[in-house]
Protein backbone atom coordinates (compact mmCIF):
# COMPACT_ATOMS: atom_id res chain seq x y z
CA UNK A 1 0.00 0.00 0.00
CA UNK A 2 1.18 3.31 -1.07
CA UNK A 3 1.91 6.44 1.57
CA UNK A 4 -1.39 7.44 1.05
CA UNK A 5 -2.38 4.90 3.72
CA UNK A 6 -0.37 5.24 6.03
CA UNK A 7 -0.82 8.89 6.06
CA UNK A 8 -4.33 9.09 6.66
CA UNK A 9 -4.73 7.13 9.29
CA UNK A 10 -2.36 9.45 11.16
CA UNK A 11 0.87 7.85 10.09
CA UNK A 12 0.32 4.73 11.75
CA UNK A 13 2.68 2.43 9.57
CA UNK A 14 0.82 -0.94 9.81
CA UNK A 15 -2.84 -1.82 9.88
CA UNK A 16 -4.59 -2.79 12.88
CA UNK A 17 -4.54 -6.71 13.55
CA UNK A 18 -7.87 -8.39 13.03
CA UNK A 19 -8.74 -9.18 16.56
CA UNK A 20 -10.01 -13.26 17.11
CA UNK A 21 -13.18 -13.29 18.79
CA UNK A 22 -11.96 -15.11 21.67
CA UNK A 23 -9.75 -12.02 23.53
CA UNK A 24 -11.51 -9.37 21.93
CA UNK A 25 -13.11 -8.57 24.82
CA UNK A 26 -10.49 -8.32 26.62
CA UNK A 27 -7.97 -6.14 24.31
CA UNK A 28 -11.01 -3.77 23.73
CA UNK A 29 -11.11 -3.56 27.58
CA UNK A 30 -7.81 -2.03 27.81
CA UNK A 31 -7.50 -0.37 24.57
CA UNK A 32 -11.01 0.96 23.82
CA UNK A 33 -10.22 4.12 25.77
CA UNK A 34 -6.88 5.19 24.38
CA UNK A 35 -6.62 3.70 21.03
CA UNK A 36 -6.35 6.04 17.65
CA UNK A 37 -9.46 7.47 16.69
CA UNK A 38 -10.26 7.99 13.45
CA UNK A 39 -13.73 9.49 12.92
CA UNK A 40 -16.55 10.42 14.49
CA UNK A 41 -20.28 11.71 13.97
CA UNK A 42 -22.72 13.59 15.88
CA UNK A 43 -26.40 13.85 16.06
CA UNK A 44 -28.29 15.98 18.38
CA UNK A 45 -26.47 15.43 21.67
CA UNK A 46 -25.18 12.26 20.83
CA UNK A 47 -21.72 10.91 19.36
CA UNK A 48 -19.87 7.76 18.25
CA UNK A 49 -16.13 7.21 18.21
CA UNK A 50 -14.48 4.51 16.10
CA UNK A 51 -10.57 3.29 15.98
CA UNK A 52 -7.75 1.21 15.51
CA UNK A 53 -9.13 -1.53 17.14
CA UNK A 54 -12.85 -1.58 15.99
CA UNK A 55 -13.69 0.00 19.23
CA UNK A 56 -16.76 1.89 19.12
CA UNK A 57 -17.94 4.53 21.71
CA UNK A 58 -21.20 6.00 22.50
CA UNK A 59 -22.14 9.18 24.26
CA UNK A 60 -25.62 9.67 25.04
CA UNK A 61 -24.96 13.55 26.54
CA UNK A 62 -22.57 15.82 24.68
CA UNK A 63 -19.42 13.72 25.41
CA UNK A 64 -19.90 13.31 29.14
CA UNK A 65 -20.42 10.05 29.30
CA UNK A 66 -19.00 7.00 26.84
CA UNK A 67 -20.05 3.44 26.78
CA UNK A 68 -18.62 0.85 24.32
CA UNK A 69 -21.09 -0.48 22.22
CA UNK A 70 -20.72 -4.12 20.76
CA UNK A 71 -19.52 -5.00 17.28
CA UNK A 72 -18.91 -7.97 15.33
CA UNK A 73 -15.85 -7.76 14.18
CA UNK A 74 -12.67 -5.90 15.38
CA UNK A 75 -11.32 -4.36 12.28
CA UNK A 76 -10.10 -0.80 12.18
CA UNK A 77 -12.20 1.53 11.49
CA UNK A 78 -11.78 4.74 9.53
CA UNK A 79 -15.25 5.80 9.10
CA UNK A 80 -18.96 6.55 10.78
CA UNK A 81 -22.01 8.12 9.73
CA UNK A 82 -25.60 8.74 11.09
CA UNK A 83 -28.44 9.92 9.27
CA UNK A 84 -30.70 9.99 12.46
CA UNK A 85 -30.32 8.87 16.08
CA UNK A 86 -30.85 5.26 15.26
CA UNK A 87 -29.47 4.68 11.67
CA UNK A 88 -25.65 4.71 11.11
CA UNK A 89 -22.97 3.12 9.23
CA UNK A 90 -19.10 2.22 10.20
CA UNK A 91 -16.63 1.38 7.22
CA UNK A 92 -13.18 0.34 7.70
CA UNK A 93 -10.44 -2.38 6.82
CA UNK A 94 -11.01 -5.63 4.62
CA UNK A 95 -13.98 -4.33 3.45
CA UNK A 96 -15.97 -3.70 6.21
CA UNK A 97 -19.34 -1.88 6.45
CA UNK A 98 -21.68 -2.54 9.92
CA UNK A 99 -25.04 -0.94 10.53
CA UNK A 100 -27.06 -0.14 12.91
CA UNK A 101 -30.92 0.52 13.53
CA UNK A 102 -30.95 1.22 17.23
CA UNK A 103 -28.18 3.87 18.30
CA UNK A 104 -25.54 1.60 18.20
CA UNK A 105 -26.90 -1.11 20.57
CA UNK A 106 -26.53 -3.73 18.24
CA UNK A 107 -24.53 -3.64 15.19
CA UNK A 108 -24.75 -6.29 11.94
CA UNK A 109 -21.84 -6.88 9.10
CA UNK A 110 -22.86 -5.72 5.80
CA UNK A 111 -21.86 -7.43 2.81
CA UNK A 112 -19.48 -4.98 0.44
CA UNK A 113 -18.78 -7.58 -1.76
CA UNK A 114 -14.55 -6.10 -1.61
CA UNK A 115 -11.71 -6.99 0.48
CA UNK A 116 -10.13 -2.96 0.22
CA UNK A 117 -9.94 -0.92 2.81
CA UNK A 118 -12.86 1.78 2.93
CA UNK A 119 -11.41 4.80 4.00
CA UNK A 120 -14.39 7.31 3.34
CA UNK A 121 -18.28 7.18 3.66
CA UNK A 122 -21.44 8.89 2.70
CA UNK A 123 -24.76 8.91 3.64
CA UNK A 124 -28.00 10.89 2.65
CA UNK A 125 -30.11 8.47 3.62
CA UNK A 126 -31.63 5.76 4.85
CA UNK A 127 -31.03 4.04 1.66
CA UNK A 128 -28.50 6.02 -0.59
CA UNK A 129 -24.80 6.24 0.40
CA UNK A 130 -21.37 5.62 -0.56
CA UNK A 131 -18.09 4.52 0.35
CA UNK A 132 -14.40 4.53 -1.16
CA UNK A 133 -10.88 2.99 -0.44
CA UNK A 134 -7.81 1.32 -1.77
CA UNK A 135 -7.43 0.40 -4.96
CA UNK A 136 -9.72 2.79 -6.68
CA UNK A 137 -12.97 1.17 -4.98
CA UNK A 138 -15.96 3.01 -4.74
CA UNK A 139 -19.47 1.48 -4.36
CA UNK A 140 -22.85 2.93 -3.75
CA UNK A 141 -26.23 1.32 -2.33
CA UNK A 142 -29.90 2.35 -3.13
CA UNK A 143 -31.19 0.01 -0.14
CA UNK A 144 -29.48 0.99 3.06
CA UNK A 145 -26.47 -1.22 2.42
CA UNK A 146 -28.52 -4.41 2.11
CA UNK A 147 -26.12 -4.92 -1.18
CA UNK A 148 -23.28 -2.71 -2.55
CA UNK A 149 -22.47 -1.78 -5.80
CA UNK A 150 -18.85 -1.22 -7.84
CA UNK A 151 -18.18 1.90 -9.94
CA UNK A 152 -15.53 1.52 -12.45
CA UNK A 153 -12.78 3.88 -12.68
CA UNK A 154 -9.63 4.19 -14.48
CA UNK A 155 -6.67 4.29 -12.29
CA UNK A 156 -5.27 2.48 -9.24
CA UNK A 157 -6.16 5.27 -6.94
CA UNK A 158 -6.51 5.22 -3.26
CA UNK A 159 -9.49 7.27 -2.16
CA UNK A 160 -9.47 8.68 0.81
CA UNK A 161 -13.01 11.15 0.91
CA UNK A 162 -16.62 11.37 -0.73
CA UNK A 163 -19.46 13.37 0.13
CA UNK A 164 -22.19 14.23 -1.95
CA UNK A 165 -24.68 17.90 -1.99
CA UNK A 166 -27.89 15.38 -2.88
CA UNK A 167 -28.64 12.08 -4.29
CA UNK A 168 -27.18 12.17 -7.77
CA UNK A 169 -23.97 15.26 -7.28
CA UNK A 170 -20.71 14.12 -5.82
CA UNK A 171 -16.99 13.97 -4.87
CA UNK A 172 -14.18 11.96 -3.73
CA UNK A 173 -10.76 12.69 -3.41
CA UNK A 174 -7.54 11.13 -3.27
CA UNK A 175 -3.97 9.77 -4.40
CA UNK A 176 -1.79 11.76 -6.31
CA UNK A 177 -4.35 15.13 -5.84
CA UNK A 178 -7.30 13.63 -7.58
CA UNK A 179 -10.73 14.46 -7.76
CA UNK A 180 -13.57 13.05 -9.24
CA UNK A 181 -17.71 14.40 -9.41
CA UNK A 182 -20.41 12.26 -10.50
CA UNK A 183 -23.93 13.59 -11.49
CA UNK A 184 -25.69 10.86 -11.68
CA UNK A 185 -25.66 9.36 -8.06
CA UNK A 186 -22.42 7.65 -7.84
CA UNK A 187 -23.40 5.39 -11.32
CA UNK A 188 -19.91 7.17 -13.27
CA UNK A 189 -17.38 9.68 -12.34
CA UNK A 190 -15.62 12.14 -14.34
CA UNK A 191 -11.99 13.49 -13.14
CA UNK A 192 -11.96 17.40 -12.39
CA UNK A 193 -9.28 19.36 -13.50
CA UNK A 194 -6.86 19.17 -9.95
CA UNK A 195 -4.50 22.01 -9.41
CA UNK A 196 -2.52 19.90 -7.24
CA UNK A 197 -2.67 16.53 -9.46
CA UNK A 198 0.44 14.49 -10.21
CA UNK A 199 1.28 11.65 -12.08
CA UNK A 200 2.26 8.30 -10.31
CA UNK A 201 5.49 8.34 -12.41
CA UNK A 202 6.37 11.65 -10.81
CA UNK A 203 7.25 10.24 -7.41
CA UNK A 204 5.53 12.71 -5.83
CA UNK A 205 2.79 12.78 -3.07
CA UNK A 206 0.36 15.96 -3.54
CA UNK A 207 -2.71 13.45 -1.83
CA UNK A 208 -5.70 14.86 -0.39
CA UNK A 209 -7.89 13.29 2.74
CA UNK A 210 -10.41 15.35 3.28
CA UNK A 211 -13.80 17.48 1.70
CA UNK A 212 -16.00 19.69 2.88
CA UNK A 213 -18.67 20.07 0.53
CA UNK A 214 -21.83 23.11 1.47
CA UNK A 215 -23.30 23.05 -1.94
CA UNK A 216 -22.33 23.46 -5.61
CA UNK A 217 -20.47 26.13 -5.83
CA UNK A 218 -19.10 26.36 -1.83
CA UNK A 219 -16.36 23.57 -0.53
CA UNK A 220 -12.87 22.73 0.58
CA UNK A 221 -10.83 19.41 -0.04
CA UNK A 222 -7.24 18.86 2.59
CA UNK A 223 -4.18 17.24 1.91
CA UNK A 224 -0.46 16.61 2.58
CA UNK A 225 1.77 20.03 3.85
CA UNK A 226 -1.76 22.07 4.96
CA UNK A 227 -2.79 21.97 1.42
CA UNK A 228 -6.63 23.80 0.70
CA UNK A 229 -8.75 23.76 -2.33
CA UNK A 230 -11.99 26.16 -3.14
CA UNK A 231 -14.37 25.00 -5.46
CA UNK A 232 -14.76 27.22 -7.87
CA UNK A 233 -18.81 27.20 -9.57
CA UNK A 234 -18.61 23.45 -8.71
CA UNK A 235 -16.53 22.31 -11.42
CA UNK A 236 -12.58 23.62 -11.08
CA UNK A 237 -10.82 24.08 -7.87
CA UNK A 238 -7.98 26.45 -6.84
CA UNK A 239 -5.56 26.42 -4.60
CA UNK A 240 -6.16 28.69 -1.13
CA UNK A 241 -3.55 27.40 1.04
CA UNK A 242 -0.08 25.84 0.37
CA UNK A 243 3.21 25.02 2.23
CA UNK A 244 5.33 27.80 0.92
CA UNK A 245 8.44 30.19 1.88
CA UNK A 246 6.18 31.84 4.06
CA UNK A 247 4.58 28.94 5.86
CA UNK A 248 6.60 27.64 8.69
CA UNK A 249 6.69 23.70 9.43
CA UNK A 250 4.11 24.11 12.29
CA UNK A 251 2.18 25.52 9.25
CA UNK A 252 2.10 23.03 6.90
CA UNK A 253 1.36 19.96 8.70
CA UNK A 254 -1.03 17.62 6.86
CA UNK A 255 -4.49 18.18 7.40
CA UNK A 256 -6.76 15.09 7.89
CA UNK A 257 -10.68 16.25 8.43
CA UNK A 258 -12.82 19.18 8.50
CA UNK A 259 -15.68 20.81 9.66
CA UNK A 260 -18.36 24.34 9.60
CA UNK A 261 -19.22 25.99 12.37
CA UNK A 262 -20.86 29.03 12.31
CA UNK A 263 -18.98 31.51 10.55
CA UNK A 264 -15.80 29.75 10.74
CA UNK A 265 -13.96 26.66 8.99
CA UNK A 266 -12.17 24.20 10.71
CA UNK A 267 -9.50 21.09 10.18
CA UNK A 268 -7.78 19.04 11.81
CA UNK A 269 -4.65 16.98 11.09
CA UNK A 270 -0.71 16.05 12.54
CA UNK A 271 1.38 17.31 15.63
CA UNK A 272 -1.66 18.72 16.81
CA UNK A 273 -2.98 20.78 13.82
CA UNK A 274 -6.39 21.98 14.77
CA UNK A 275 -7.10 24.98 12.27
CA UNK A 276 -9.77 27.60 11.77
CA UNK A 277 -10.20 30.40 9.21
CA UNK A 278 -12.59 32.78 8.03
CA UNK A 279 -15.74 31.91 5.35
CA UNK A 280 -13.64 32.23 2.27
CA UNK A 281 -10.97 29.66 3.76
CA UNK A 282 -8.08 32.06 2.96
CA UNK A 283 -7.14 32.67 6.62
CA UNK A 284 -6.07 29.79 8.80
CA UNK A 285 -5.01 30.21 12.21
CA UNK A 286 -3.37 27.53 14.43
CA UNK A 287 -5.51 27.54 17.77
CA UNK A 288 -2.59 28.41 20.51
CA UNK A 289 -3.15 26.27 22.80
CA UNK A 290 -1.19 22.96 24.92
CA UNK A 291 -2.61 20.60 22.32
CA UNK A 292 -0.88 17.12 22.41
CA UNK A 293 1.28 16.83 19.17
CA UNK A 294 -0.58 13.73 17.96
CA UNK A 295 -2.13 12.91 14.99
CA UNK A 296 -5.81 14.20 14.85
CA UNK A 297 -7.86 12.91 12.59
CA UNK A 298 -11.48 14.04 13.42
CA UNK A 299 -13.46 16.85 14.05
CA UNK A 300 -17.53 17.64 13.79
CA UNK A 301 -20.17 20.16 15.43
CA UNK A 302 -23.94 19.51 16.59
CA UNK A 303 -26.19 21.96 18.00
CA UNK A 304 -25.42 24.89 20.53
CA UNK A 305 -21.71 24.66 20.11
CA UNK A 306 -21.02 21.19 20.84
CA UNK A 307 -18.03 20.32 19.03
CA UNK A 308 -15.24 17.12 19.23
CA UNK A 309 -12.01 16.41 17.61
CA UNK A 310 -10.49 12.90 18.21
CA UNK A 311 -7.12 11.78 17.69
CA UNK A 312 -4.70 9.24 18.60
CA UNK A 313 -3.42 7.87 21.80
CA UNK A 314 -7.21 8.35 22.82
CA UNK A 315 -7.25 12.51 22.57
CA UNK A 316 -10.45 13.72 22.78
CA UNK A 317 -11.08 17.66 22.80
CA UNK A 318 -14.87 19.27 23.49
CA UNK A 319 -16.42 21.97 22.92
CA UNK A 320 -19.47 24.07 24.42
CA UNK A 321 -19.08 27.07 22.67
CA UNK A 322 -19.02 26.74 19.17
CA UNK A 323 -14.39 26.54 19.50
CA UNK A 324 -14.29 29.55 21.17
CA UNK A 325 -12.66 27.38 23.94
CA UNK A 326 -11.62 23.23 23.79
CA UNK A 327 -11.46 21.15 26.82
CA UNK A 328 -9.47 17.98 26.49
CA UNK A 329 -11.30 14.77 27.92
CA UNK A 330 -9.45 11.69 29.42
CA UNK A 331 -12.15 8.61 28.80
CA UNK A 332 -11.45 5.59 30.61
CA UNK A 333 -12.74 3.12 31.90
CA UNK A 334 -15.23 3.70 34.45
CA UNK A 335 -16.97 5.35 31.03
CA UNK A 336 -17.28 8.60 32.10
CA UNK A 337 -14.95 11.75 31.11
CA UNK A 338 -12.06 14.14 33.54
CA UNK A 339 -11.87 17.88 31.96
CA UNK A 340 -7.83 17.57 31.72
CA UNK A 341 -7.88 21.91 31.56
CA UNK A 342 -9.53 24.20 28.83
CA UNK A 343 -7.55 24.76 26.23
CA UNK A 344 -8.46 28.07 24.84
Amino acid sequence: MRALFALFVGLVLQLAPVISRSHAGGVLKETAFNENFYSFYIVDDRAWIVGYYGAILHSPDRGLTWQIQQSPLHNASFSVRFINREQGWIAGRSGTILHTTDGGKSWRAQPAGTTEHLFGLAMLDESHGWAVGSRGTTLRTENGGRSWTSSSIPGDFTFSAVAFVDRSRGWIAGEFGVIFQTLDGGKTWLKQKSPIEVAFSSGESRNLFALQLNGLDSGYAFGLDGLVLKIRAGTGWEVVRQRSAENKSAEANHLFAAAMSPGQIWAVGERGSLLRSDPDGKHWQQVKAAIPRVSLNGIAFGKNGFGLVVGNRGVVLRTEDGGAAWKRLKIDSRVSTKDLGRVP
